[in-house]
């Protein structure tokens, strides 16, 4: 079977976009920032965007099948990577793309959900077999992207310890939560939970999951929940999440408990966080 990676790559990156004041930043990258997906800002010192990390992370991992899925009007992220291959600098990996376009009635795309049920819909071939997911503003190991594929479930996520991410406090307690039944499945993705919820949780499992968008499942069996899926009453987004969580009530979800930090571009701020993880975890690659 085909390793699959699907890289959530079109949305409008809006808090990236916001100013930052008192930050040092090249001027470049702030104009990046300003203009690009996150997922493409050039963060390695030799010019790599986090996306090349994910796919030299993807290659380590064994898999050998990437699409990408994009935002309507960006003209950069094919055109890069049909470059790079021409340039053999992903052996082994195969690249497919797509595009999320956006509702006659909205001006921005319709959510995570949305994103992977266009990104199934243009490529027929993925619409059957198991696929991993996840976000391109994120950066995830090898050995994460490893222990969700050989999961024994063919449905599973990644429930990431809280403690472990090294976050700042206020941006964990942003972060849904993992709830799980007594046999270790999933119960559902909780968004904004209470501190007493996660007082019990800590105290009755000895650790709080959080969800970061890390997935695999198998896409007959998720595709009718995205379809489903509908739009958040606050955000007006169709999400991901819930797709999941809907799944989680008819098909037995594996929750693979990992103690690990995961790099993350939301703002500005992080692109210089994210430049210190780089160049201290992947000096082999800059």
């Amino acid at each position: 079977m085909n390793k699959r990676l699907l890289i959530l790559a079109g949305g409008m990156s809006s808090r990236m976009k916001k100013a930052a004041e008192n930050l040092q930043l090249d001027q470049q990258l702030i104009q990046q920032a300003d203009t690009l997906t996150k997922g493409m800002i050039q963060v390695g010192t030799s010019g790599q965007s986090l996306i090349d990390y994910q796919l030299h992370n993807a290659q380590q991992a064994g898999f050998t099948e990437v699409l990408l899925l994009l935002h309507p009007e960006d003209t950069l992220t094919q055109e890069y990577y049909e470059s790079a291959i021409t340039q053999k600098k992903y052996e082994g990996l195969s690249f497919r793309y797509a595009r999320q376009y956006i509702p006659a009635d909205r001006q921005k795309p319709a959510g995570t959900a949305d994103a992977v049920l266009q990104a199934l819909q243009q490529t027929p071939e993925w619409q059957t077999g198991r696929f991993v997911i996840c976000n391109s503003d994120n950066l995830y190991s090898s050995n994460a992207l490893d222990v969700l594929w050989t999961s024994e479930k063919p449905n599973a996520l990644i429930s990431y310890d809280r403690e472990a991410l090294l976050f700042p406090p206020e941006r964990i307690q942003a972060f849904a939560i993992i709830r799980t039944n007594e046999a270790g499945y999933l119960l559902d993705i909780h968004e904004k939970p209470e501190p007493d919820e996660i007082n019990r949780i800590l105290e009755k499992r000895g650790r709080v999951g959080v969800s970061m968008n890390l997935f695999v499942m198998e896409a007959e069996k998720l595709l009718p929940w995205l379809e489903a899926t509908p739009y958040h009453p606050t955000r007006q987004e169709k999400e991901l999440p819930t797709a999941v969580n809907k799944l989680a009530a008819t098909e037995e979800i594996a929750v693979l408990p990992l103690a690990e930090n995961v790099p993350d571009l939301t703002n500005k701020q992080d692109i210089l966080t994210v430049q210190s993880y780089l160049k201290n975890h992947y000096s082999s690659l800059n």
